[in-house]
């Protein structure tokens, strides 16, 4: 519990920091509240135990209003605070109420003692809602393109049926994602009777368990007196039966999520009964983004597993790797090895990885850019087909990162730097491509109409109006490129495509630092080098 009122009291000293700024605070009660919502019906809060790891379910809130019906004061404390949130004046209160009151039943909820529920899934629910998002992907094309709106709500409205449907299909979605069906569970309370029963089967199943686990060479476990003394998974009867044990002090990041959301929800209250002006018209407008920004960024932390007490732990390693990488070896002629050395063909190799690669790129994208830019290729449907047929090759390529290109061409043609510059190559293409294209599309359209008027062929339109416009500006693209390619090629030495990477992946591995370390400060200072060169022959060129 002591971690989470941290976080509560982090919340508030950031509504109150940016509270010294005199920014507007309302927006910040609108935010964090829409935020509470979103962690109310769909993130994890405690965790519910059955017989295997597998079984282990993380209920939402929402999922545990059956049992502790109390929980639904957060999203009314939280409907309340928005509510009070269209006055100004009112704002305040009702950011610390409904803030307050969120801390106070998630605590409530905290210091529950463990007790055993019956999971109920909720059929149909997940496949709704990613109809509704296919619906809504597609009825967002009407707005650019409302004379046509009423087809494509139609059309909107026919892929999310056909969505929902292929989900309950025979051999549709279910087959494929079992888990999203049913994923969204309630839970509802047992019968004292049930638990005390849980409890008799546990304690007469005992002995048999520790027999197995005395051959296994573990503790023995002794008998409980109630299910908050259990330490393990539940019966397996009882788990397949769809009970589940719920214990709430074991938190997962909805309730960080929550406590922090709350905590600024109450800090931006106090700062708006101190100091009720601050508010904007827009207020609602930048709420909604910032419980956007909340929604995305609280389940990443946790899916990243981000823990900066990992980094305490490991201190250790990094001073042990700090003490045996410096002072950099150079050379040693005892014992023949002469690290500067390698370092050095190993960084000309992946200058020259990305020089080959990049080169290659810009001589096949220059032709492909014409047939994928819009206002060279919109004379005839045939163009108009090759631009679209061009265009969805370059997003599709693109969308393939250059070290999984690598690792298949390491594999078809082996290890070396030549699978490296063909991923630098395919890869820099599709970018090339697009960014030669979209300068084409801005090209000045005056010296084309100018050759036209004269009866100028297409040919000889591109060359004489098109290229003298966006030749430097392929030029410029060209070298960043090349900058980039550079430090894509250091990664690619990793997976065995040659160059320095594979140099420092080599000595890595091998422990010997001191020499890891040369092949770093080479990269360093060519990297430095090529930026600042890049950089000089770009401001000539544009």
């Amino acid at each position: 519990m002591t971690e989470l009122l941290l976080y509560t009291l982090s919340g508030v000293f950031l509504a109150l920091l940016m509270g010294v700024a005199r920014g507007s605070m309302r927006r910040w009660v609108v935010g964090a509240g829409l935020a509470l919502l979103v962690v109310f019906v769909a993130f994890p809060f405690s965790r519910a135990r059955g017989f295997l790891s597998r079984d282990t379910i993380d209920p939402t809130l929402l999922g545990l209003t059956p049992v502790y019906p109390l929980l639904l004061l957060i999203p009314l404390g939280v409907l309340m605070a928005l509510t009070l949130a269209r006055r100004g004046t009112a704002a305040g209160w009702g950011g610390v109420l409904g803030g307050a009151g969120a801390v106070l039943v998630a605590g409530s909820w905290y210091v529950q003692p463990a007790q055993l529920v019956r999971m109920q899934p909720i059929n149909g629910l997940m496949e709704l809602l990613v109809a509704l998002g296919v619906a809504a992907s597609v009825a967002l094309l009407s707005f650019s393109r409302p004379k046509q709106r009423v087809p494509i709500l139609l059309a909107a409205v026919l892929a999310g049926a056909l969505a929902f449907y292929w989900f309950h299909a025979p051999q549709g979605g279910g087959a494929y994602l079992p888990k999203i069906l049913g994923y969204y569970k309630l839970f509802s309370p047992t019968a004292p009777e049930s638990q005390t029963a849980m409890v008799e089967a546990y304690n007469q199943a005992l002995p048999e368990l520790n027999a197995i686990r005395k051959e296994l060479g573990q503790e023995e476990l002794k008998p409980i007196q109630s299910l908050a003394d259990l330490q393990g998974a539940i019966p397996q009867q009882a788990s397949s039966e769809g009970y589940r044990l719920v214990q709430p002090a074991t938190t997962q990041y909805g309730a960080f999520g929550l406590f922090f959301l709350a905590g600024i929800m109450l800090g931006a209250g106090l700062v708006l009964l101190r100091n009720p002006a601050l508010h904007e018209p827009d207020d609602w407008r930048a709420g909604i983004l910032i419980a956007l920004v909340a929604g995305c960024l609280i389940p990443a932390f946790d899916a990243t597993e981000f823990d900066l007490n990992k980094l305490v732990v490991g201190w250790p390693f990094l001073q042990q790797f700090a003490d045996k990488a410096w002072p950099p070896l150079l050379a040693d002629a005892s014992t023949e090895r002469y690290p500067l050395q390698e370092v050095l063909s190993q960084i000309a190799v992946t200058v020259q990885m990305a020089l080959v690669g990049t080169f290659l790129a810009a001589v096949f994208a220059m032709p492909i850019s014409f047939l994928a830019a819009r206002n060279v290729t919109s004379g005839t449907p045939l163009m108009r087909s090759v631009f679209y047929v061009t265009r969805l090759f370059l997003n599709v390529l693109r969308g393939v990162p250059t070290l999984i290109i690598a690792l298949i061409l390491v594999a078809a043609v082996g290890l070396g730097p030549f699978a490296g510059v063909m991923a630098i190559a395919i890869h820099s293409l599709t970018e090339l491509g697009k960014l030669y294209s979209e300068a084409i599309e801005n090209a000045d359209k005056g010296p084309v109409e100018a050759l036209e008027s004269t009866g100028a062929a297409g040919v000889n339109v591109v060359r004489w109006a098109i290229l003298p416009q966006v030749l430097p500006l392929f030029v410029s693209y060209t070298i960043y490129n090349f900058e980039i390619n550079f430090r894509s090629s250091l990664v690619l030495g990793l997976v065995g495509a040659g160059g320095i990477g594979y140099f420092i992946n080599e000595k890595m591995a091998s422990g010997q630092y001191d020499q890891m370390i040369v092949g770093v400060i080479a990269i360093v200072v060519v990297v430095n080098i090529i930026d600042f060169a890049s950089s000089w022959l770009r401001s000539r060129l544009v």
